[in-house]
This record gives structure tokens, sequence and C-alpha cells, in this order.
């Protein structure tokens, strides 16, 4: 092999006639035109075994052509070092910018749909993006898996506020991104988890997209819960207690977070009229809540909860908000708090009225507790439920009740006013208990079945659809209304007894 020889000098670096790059760790290359030299240290040009070695790995690994050896100083061989990693900075930061400007083009895109969260399931060579608009997961687009993971690191690593450590895929985590998008501020809720693949690369992650701010003026409308007016009139009298525990109880998704922003800031401005001290323990906060103190509890390990709710006690509030109980600890921390005095709001993950009564009994709220006068202010189950376009949904005979009715149901293919998904929004359908004395009686003796058959009686003398209804005959009373759909109500709920059907037909008709 026969190689030239030059000497670099610092004049060489900076004439711009050269050009340098690091072809693997410490390997610098020169180029001159087309002509390509090795880098090398003039202390190794005796050690021709080693250059000729390198050189050979240039030109059949890295399929260069080397013509011959740049021999440079010690001083001259760092400083061209130091270039090709400037350079290197460089293209990596121009590469994140331009991640960055995808990034913001898909969540654009995202909120625009009107997307509640947007799910990225990466697979071992695409990755598929779809979003949750009105409850309903719908494809968005498919990307090379690369390409997935190069957004999702800079999403993780360079925009998030607050997460774990470095993004590892191989392990559960979660962060916290603020985000400015066409001028609106946005909170984006990110969570991932290893998924099953032919490689260790595989994940779903989870964006669940929270606009941030207030909209002040209309803070003090419940109205816009969509509730009815007998419904509106019985939230109001469970508000009005003096102090208390209001429950709220759905699924994941089912809105709680949102109602809970809707009541505390009707409280606010109605009861306490903007002057009261409403403190908030959240995990994390989700919603800004007009005229609230809002704190996030970064971990829950080790009473995390009990000693924020603690903490939140020493400092005079007039109303109290735990995001979540979800065990023992911060379930006697909010029963504590009751006690002493306080109105307090909070959620619970349960079904309906009774599996809510039971879940908190079992995380150790003891019967007694909970049958004390005034210790329950209210306590609500809820669900969103698709509303189905007016514009394009068609009518269908189906049995209700014994009852063939024509009804409506949802039109799959849409129209533009629906963005072709048949489906114009969502609708909070919610049952709930105002406690009585001889509710409480039974719950004093978990006595379940009788305070079921006791809530159920106050169906006879409530004024439209409101205290007594289960969340299901509430829904098929907007089925009957043509607002939702009937075949999703059929597979969602099942049938409905003849006895039930004839009671809402006589609400609703």
């Amino acid at each position: 092999m026969i190689l030239d020889f030059i000497r670099l000098t610092d004049d060489s670096i900076h004439s711009g006639e050269w050009t340098f790059a690091e072809i693997e760790d410490r390997m610098l290359l020169a180029r001159l035109g087309t002509q390509e030299y090795l880098v090398s240290q003039r202390s190794l040009i005796e050690e021709l075994h080693i250059l000729q070695y390198e050189v050979r790995k240039m030109n059949d690994i890295h399929r260069h052509k080397i013509v011959g050896i740049g021999g440079v100083t010690e001083a001259v061989y760092f400083k061209i070092y130091e270039l090709v990693s400037l350079q290197k900075q460089s293209r990596v930061a121009l590469d994140i910018s331009e991640t960055q400007k995808e990034l913001e083009a898909i969540l654009i895109e995202a909120v625009d749909m009107g997307a509640s969260d947007l799910h990225i399931t990466r697979n071992d060579i695409l990755a598929q993006l779809e979003v949750r608009v009105n409850g309903m997961l719908l494809p968005m687009m498919q990307m090379p898996a690369s390409k997935c993971d190069e957004l999702v690191f800079v999403l993780y690593n360079v925009q998030a506020s607050t997460r774990d450590t470095t993004w590892n895929r191989t392990i559960p985590q979660s962060a916290n991104i603020l985000y400015t998008l066409n001028g609106l501020s946005f909170r984006f809720r990110y969570a991932h988890f290893p998924i099953f693949g032919e490689t260790n690369d595989c994940f779903h992650a989870v964006l669940r997209i929270i606009p941030s701010g207030l909209s002040k003026g209309a803070v003090a409308n419940l109205n816009k819960l969509g509730i009815s007016e007998e419904e509106l009139e019985d939230l109001k009298k469970i508000l009005s207690n003096p102090y208390g525990a209001y429950f709220i109880a759905g699924t994941t998704g089912s809105g709680k977070s949102t109602t809970l922003k809707n009541l505390m800031e009707w409280l606010q401005v109605n009861r306490y009229g903007n002057k009261g001290c409403f403190l908030t323990v959240e995990d994390p906060v989700e919603y800004q809540i007009f005229g609230a103190k809002q704190s996030s509890v970064v971990s829950v390990e080790g009473g995390g909860f009990h000693s924020a709710i603690k903490s939140a006690l020493r400092r005079d509030p007039d109303v109290l908000m735990v995001g979540e109980i979800r065990d023992s600890i911060s379930a006697n921390a909010l029963a504590g708090a009751v006690e002493s005095g306080h109105y307090c709001f909070t959620t619970v993950h349960a079904g309906n009225i009774v599996s809510l009564l039971q879940r908190l009994s079992a995380m150790g709220i003891t019967s007694d507790k909970l049958s004390t006068p005034g210790f329950i202010a209210g306590l609500q189950c809820q669900k969103l439920v698709p509303v189905i376009c007016p514009h394009c949904h068609h009518s269908v005979e189906i049995t209700f009740g014994e009852k063939l009715m024509t009804l409506y149901e949802q039109n799959e293919r849409g129209c533009e006013k629906c963005k072709h998904t048949g489906i114009s929004g969502r609708q909070l359908v919610m049952e709930y208990m105002r406690p009585t004395y001889d509710e409480l009686a039974a719950i004093s003796k978990q006595e379940w079945l009788q305070v079921y058959t006791l809530w159920r009686k106050k169906r006879i003398s409530s004024p439209g659809l409101s205290e007594g209804f289960e969340i299901k005959e509430k829904v098929f009373a907007e089925v009957l209304r043509g607002r939702v759909c009937a075949t999703w109500f059929s597979m969602e709920f099942g049938d409905v007894d003849k006895d039930n059907s004839e009671i809402i037909h006589g609400k609703v008709r």
C-alpha cells in the first residue's frame, strides 16, 4: 500500500480549502477537493502497521478512498477534533429543531381535530398515531418506527417541563409537557409503557391534551354541563351544604376533572363571591381552576397525599379538593378534613352509586363515618356518551322493552358537519344521591341492597329524570330524544325492561 504524506497546520484548518469529519471515535478524515487523507499525529507516523490498518478500515468498511496521511501535531489534531465536534453539535441542534417543528405540526393537527388524547403505538417497523375524538379512537397517520423514536425522544427529553429521567422506552415513564400552539396554551400529560414485539423497541404512549388558562367569563355557569334543570337544582343543593364530602365517580375519560372544575368555579363565584380560600391536592394538576390555589403531589409513595392534605388543612381552607382517593391513607385523610368541618371534593373510580359507597367502605372510611348526617354532601357517578350528528343520522327500527320503536342511529360515514365521524359531540349523563336519613341508616349497617332500593324509590317523586334514575335510564331517554345512537345503546347497555321503558317514556314525552 503506497500512501502520500502531507503536513497539516493551523493554516490548513482555517484556509477553507480543507474539510474534516469524524468517521469513528477519534478517527478523523481530512478532505481536499476529492482527495481524502487519514489525519494522524506525527508521533504515529513511525507505526505504519497501525496506519495501514486504519486506512484499510476507512476504505473497506466506510467506503472511503484514502490516498495519504495528513500528519499533524498533537495541538492541531485536537483543534481539528474540536472543530468536528462543534459541527456535529450544530447538526444535532438543527435536527432537533426540525423534529420540534414536525412534532408541533402533529400536535396542532390533533388539537384542531378536537382530540382529548393522542395515542402513539410504536411497533417493530411502523408506528401508528391515533386520536381520541368524542370518545372514539380514530386513525391519524403512520410513520417509520425510527421517525417515531426521534419525535418521542425530543418530546420527552427536550420539551417536557417535569419528567422522571432520560427517556427510556423499556420502562414505564410519565411527564408533563407545556406547549403553545397557535397562540393557545396546552398541557400534555405523557405516559408510556413497553409492549410486546419482535424487538424490545416497541411501546405504547398516550398524550392527554389539556387546555391551559382560564375563561373567567363562563366560570359561574353550570348550564354548560349540559344537564337538566331538575338535576341542576339538585346539584346546587349539594353545593349549599356547609361542610361534607362531594364524591364524583366514573371511569377513565368520563369527564370527572371537568365536572370538578365547573363545580368549584361555580361555588367560588356564587357562594364565596370570589373571596374563598380554595385549595387543591392533585396528582398532577390537570385543569386550571379559577380562584383555586392548586398543588401537585409529585409522589404518592409513603403517604404523600396524606401529608399534602394535612398541610392544606393548616392553611385555613374554605374548600378542599383532593384529585383522587385511591387508598386508605388518602381516604382517611379526606375523612379527617370533612370531620373538621370542611367542604371537600374528590373523585373515585366506581361504576354506580352503590359500588361507590362500597368502594369508600373498602378503602377504610368506616360505616359510622359514612352514615353521619352531613358527612356525605353528595354522591355522583357519571359517563360521557356520544351524541349522533343531527345532519346525517338515519332512522332504524329496534325493540326496547318489548316494544318496536323507530329511533335514530349513527351514520358511520358521517358528513362534512361532523368531519365524517357521525358524532357531533359528547353529553354528560349522571346518577346521583343526596342521602336521606333512611338511606344513611342502611349505609350504617352496610345493607347495600336496601340503600339501592330506597334510592330507586325516589324516581316516583322525582320531577323529570333526576335523583333515583340510573345512568342507563338517562341515556335511554337521550336515545328516545334522538340524540344518542339506538344501536350503540343496545351494545353498551343491553335492553330496557318494559316497566322502566314506560316510566322513561312518560318522563320524556
